[in-house]
């Protein structure tokens, strides 16, 4: 089944945020080539606050294995932008995880 996952993480030193964004962005894309388990992934950031959102779809069983599998994957694209690891902020970020059919759910302000 495919799940839409949106992970809200911060890059702390605001002002550094968008040079970080790029070379997140490509770490993300192979992974996708990588994985067929990854699909579509994006980048949205306010580079004023350093808040970013990850999304990408997952295919996995149930949404437990959806959201694991997304942290890894985020995980392994900081990881892979190499110096700059250090300022994501990963420990308190949010995830949410829909059905990729009621991904639009996911768009909808509280």
């Amino acid at each position: 089944m495919e799940w839409m996952t949106v992970q809200e993480v911060r890059f702390l030193g605001a002002a550094f945020c968008g040079a970080c964004l790029g070379p997140l962005m490509e770490a993300l894309l192979h992974a996708e080539e990588a994985s067929p388990a990854i699909i579509d992934p994006d980048v949205t950031a306010d580079i004023s606050s350093g808040d970013v959102e990850v999304r990408m779809t997952v295919v996995a069983d149930d949404p437990v294995a959806a959201m694991s599998m997304a942290i890894a994957t985020l995980r392994d694209a900081i990881s892979a932008i190499g110096e700059v690891a250090s300022a994501w902020e990963t420990a308190t970020s949010v995830m949410h995880v829909a059905p990729a059919e009621a991904a639009d759910s996911l768009l909808v302000a509280a």
